[in-house]
């Protein structure tokens, strides 16, 4: 079923058939509430009749109910009465012009009331009889009738009422209905021609914009967000897999001429050895930068194991795996951190951030690598800082992008920073570089505590 018969059935067809339902609910206790209150009337005059049937000095039996002083519109309208003798025959009737029965075949002792609908000449009435006993103990039988004339003209007035509304509201309700499963079908069958475009590759275009301020504003708000995600991600995978292809095809190439030169005529053990070092160093490079990008993969798809702990260990870990480094050249590393802070953390990826940012800071420091720890409201950060040349300062930002390198000497893989942006922004944190002037360069992490 299409989105928008759905709508239109649910938005429309179904409360309008509530609606008439309700109408016919309604008038069907309506019609029981009309006939309750003739009951009642009838009762009450039946009980006011009983009481004066036989109350005149010749105990001749009379009825009332025409001789009420009260004015006419608070009287049981269109009200009949008769009286019948213990053999069925009609004894009185009023008022005098009323059209009764001239005998009672039913004839009846039980003094409780019996009420019932009858058709009495076309004319449909509510008859309540029950018998009352006269001064000298013979049995009688008071019928008192009503027309339900003035009943069915109000449950008619009622019905063309009812009618009227209901097809005014069920008329509303699918011209509104109709509207809005259009309008909520054309956005939605945007969103839908958009994911269509999305699953063929296209990140070129955002969805439809609407102007509406509800979910399905909020959902395509989402999609958009996603789609831009999506784009970047794949962005940077494709510049990513150019950069890789770019830095293997280096040291590939090198490798290549070394071996073509050494090959194009004989060299001595000398030459061969000088040829195969560089060759290791080769080696080595496309070594380290496999592993770096094993390390950005796994990054990016592995499952963390993120626990509260104390991060004090883990910066100390790192500090001395990497003093001896340090040490060669000359390089002293200084931590200024509390006791304990305890933070939620994957202790493997935070132990690669710190891993990295000790070892470009060692490799570009002169004589020290500064180490701070400290909370900062509810996070925490971990600066560090070299007093080497720094940053270039239109590089603060760029550093962080995979095989960057700011000073363009080739050392290193230039992956080491784009695995810590990845690492700190799985952790919800921020890493940023600030030149401190006359001091070098300074790694700022700010990760939360929890």
């Amino acid at each position: 079923m299409k989105l928008s018969t759905r709508l239109w059935l649910y938005g429309a067809l179904v409360p309008s058939l509530l609606l008439i339902a309700a109408f016919v609910l309604v008038g069907v206790l309506l019609d029981r509430e009309l006939q309750a209150s003739v009951d009642r009337a009838l009762l009450a005059q039946a009980a006011v009749e009983s009481v004066s049937l036989f109350d005149r000095l010749d105990h001749a039996p009379h009825l009332h109910l025409d001789r009420s002083p009260l004015p006419e519109s608070v009287r049981l309208t269109s009200a009949t009465g008769a009286l019948y003798g213990p053999d069925g025959r009609l004894v009185a009737h009023e008022p005098e012009s009323a059209i009764v029965p001239a005998t009672l075949n039913r004839a009846t002792t039980d003094a409780q009331p019996h009420i019932q609908t009858t058709e009495f000449r076309n004319q449909t009435t509510r008859e309540l009889i029950i018998a009352v006993l006269a001064p000298d103990g013979r049995p009688h039988v008071l019928r008192l009738a009503a027309s339900l004339r003035h009943n069915r003209h109000t449950l008619l007035t009622y019905a063309k009422v009812a009618s009227v509304t209901a097809f005014l509201a069920t008329f509303g309700l699918f011209a509104l209905q109709l509207h809005h499963a259009r309008a909520v079908h054309g956005r939605v069958m945007r969103l839908h021609a958009h994911m269509q475009r999305l699953r063929a590759g296209d990140l070129t275009h955002a969805p439809a914009l609407d102007d509406q301020q509800d979910v399905l504003t909020e959902l395509r708000d989402a999609i958009a967000e996603a789609t831009q995600r999506l784009r970047i991600a794949r962005d940077e995978k494709e510049r990513l897999f150019a950069d890789a292809a770019h830095e293997l095809r280096t040291p590939l190439a090198a490798m290549r001429t070394d071996i073509d030169v050494t090959l194009r005529r004989d060299r001595d053990t000398a030459e061969l050895r000088d040829t195969l070092e560089r060759t290791r160093g080769e080696v080595d490079r496309l070594a380290d930068l496999a592993s770096r990008l094993l390390d950005l993969a796994a990054i990016r798809q592995a499952k963390w194991l993120v626990a509260k702990q104390d991060v004090l260990p883990i910066v100390r870990e790192a500090m001395d795996a990497l003093a001896a480094t340090a040490g060669e050249k000359g390089v002293t590393l200084a931590l200024d951190a509390p006791d304990r802070l305890d933070a939620a953390v994957d202790g493997a990826a935070l132990r690669q951030v710190v891993d990295n940012l000790l070892a470009n800071a060692v490799r570009f420091a002169s004589q020290h690598v500064d180490i701070q720890v400290r909370p900062h409201g509810e996070s925490w950060q971990l600066v560090v800082a070299d007093d080497g040349a720094g940053v270039p300062a239109d590089q603060l930002e760029a550093i962080f992008e995979p095989f960057h390198r700011p000073d363009k000497s080739g050392l290193g893989s230039g992956l080491g920073l784009a695995i810590v942006h990845d690492i700190v922004q799985r952790h919800g944190g921020q890493v940023r570089a600030v030149n401190e002037a006359g001091h070098g360069a300074q790694f700022v992490v700010i990760l939360p505590l929890s």
